[in-house]
């Protein structure tokens, strides 16, 4: 089905379930009013995004089977991070179902995406580059020709540009051929003729323990992580893990924690009826012992008082 849509979030819940691929964890790393836009648009086989987003924040996507997608900053100059290592404005991360990546942004930033299935992808870049199969399935990111980049970057802007304000011509089944051919050409030309690169294997180590620590999260959904408790778990130091976290996340371990406490602090205010449950419920349920302080760092890092998020009408999750 031909369509585009846009949606503005202003809290993370909502974020998650606008942006695709839906309901991957997401950490936001900076602090105050949360605000993002999310406009996506589905061709026949190609489906394509573009999030523009006001804080830092760390994202663990996991593509669903059978999609390989590619992103990269709508502009050079907006630092993000693709598996510990910033991209390069030459440069697109790649994203396929074989294993998470850790995809973090230091600021404001602005991302496009772009996917199709894996087998459409390979047909097309046999069938455009007279060459092997993709290598997709190691690879996680690509340096491509700036030529190659700049076409990728500006079609993409047009297809945005087209769903913003002539949504029509994307419904349009003639027109929404011809782009879903030039999108399709742009994305298989840069990794047909790009440069493959495949984690390190430091960058494999280090993703391996953030994959450990990300499987501690999900069993400890419904309670708080400490420090010495997760590197117990992890088998490393506190050292060894603040430098990973730093490299792969954008912060270290404690504060990491810290704000993940806070949201699932957050979502339990958002799903709780006014009057079912208190703010104190919340913070002690989640480790924060001094109310003050939880009032503090919530509204540091949500822009609201925890009372007024308990107020707003419960979101079922």
């Amino acid at each position: 089905m031909l369509s585009s849509s846009g949606n503005n979030c202003t809290d993370v819940e909502e974020f998650r379930a606008a942006v695709w691929p839906v309901n991957n964890d997401i950490v936001l790393t900076g602090s105050g009013s949360f605000s993002a836009s999310v406009i996506k648009i589905d061709l026949r086989r190609l489906w394509m995004q573009q999030v523009d987003e006001t804080l830092a924040r760390s994202w663990c996507v996991q593509m669903e089977q059978p999609r390989v997608a590619i992103g990269f900053p709508v502009e050079p100059g907006c630092p993000v991070r693709h598996q510990g290592s910033e991209l390069a404005p030459d440069e697109v991360g790649i994203f396929t179902p074989a294993h998470p990546v850790w995809h973090t942004t230091l600021g404001p930033s602005r991302f496009a995406s772009m996917s199709l299935p894996h087998d459409d992808l390979v047909e097309h870049g046999v069938a455009l580059t007279v060459g092997a199969a993709l290598p997709v399935g190691v690879a996680t990111t690509a340096r491509v020709d700036p030529a190659l980049m700049s076409r990728l970057r500006s079609l993409h802007a047009a297809a945005v540009h087209l769903a913003k304000h002539a949504p029509g011509a994307i419904e349009d089944p003639h027109r929404a051929c011809g782009l879903e051919a030039a999108l399709t050409e742009a994305m298989v030309d840069c990794l047909a003729n790009g440069h493959m690169r495949a984690d390190t294997a430091s960058q494999r180590r280090h993703t391996a323990i953030i994959k450990r620590l990300h499987a501690l999260e999900e069993a400890a959904r419904e309670r708080p992580l400490y420090l010495a408790e997760v590197c117990s778990a992890l088998g490393v130091s506190q050292r060894t893990l603040h430098q990973i976290c730093n490299e792969m996340l954008g912060i270290g371990p404690k504060r990491y924690l810290c704000l993940r406490r806070l949201h699932l602090a957050r979502r339990e205010l958002r799903a709780a009826s006014l009057g079912a449950m208190t703010v104190t419920d919340v913070a002690t349920k989640f480790g924060f012992w001094e109310l003050g302080r939880f009032a503090v760092a919530y509204r540091g890092v949500f822009g609201e008082s925890p009372s007024a998020t308990l107020r707003q009408e419960p979101i079922r999750n």
